[in-house]
């Protein structure tokens, strides 16, 4: 995948979920880049036993509520749910009740935002895979402002 800039003051995220097992143990991932692709943050969060669909809103909804915390309004998010971004593009608030109070809040903080919201195939993912990998052996939130060593 070429690594395509962004208008100044754009952040892209990167986002993606995995799952541990069968049984729905999951973690998510999300990776921020300024427009000349250095690296503004990410994180890995488990997310414990959870369906694959409420992962994903999960995931864009905590996308969206750091950005707003570090002040960044100009978000480029990519993802691999066609779903979601459908979601997210309409501003859809009617999602299942276990997420609907961050999805909601999401939705608000999206207006507030520019913001743009293009489905990538999962190839075009593999950062934010191998740190969702390391999200399931996490007990704890975490976030670094540089790349993790691994």
């Amino acid at each position: 995948m070429i690594w395509l800039p962004l208008a100044l003051s754009w952040i892209k995220v990167n986002t993606d979920g995995v799952a541990l097992s069968s049984l729905g143990v999951r973690g998510c991932e999300d990776v921020f880049r300024n427009c000349r692709s250095y690296m503004k943050g990410c994180f890995a969060i488990p997310l414990g036993q959870v369906f694959a669909f409420e992962v994903e809103l999960l995931v864009a909804s905590m996308n969206i509520n750091f950005a707003w915390k570090y002040g960044w309004r100009f978000i480029w998010m990519e993802s691999d749910s066609s779903y979601v971004v459908q979601l997210l593009s309409s501003c859809f608030e009617h999602v299942p009740w276990k997420v609907r109070q961050a999805w909601q809040r999401c939705i608000f903080q999206i207006s507030q935002m520019k913001f743009q919201v293009p489905h990538i195939f999962k190839e075009g993912n593999q950062v934010t895979y191998t740190l969702s990998k390391h999200a399931l052996g996490l007990k704890v939130d975490s976030w670094w402002f540089f790349a993790p060593s691994f």
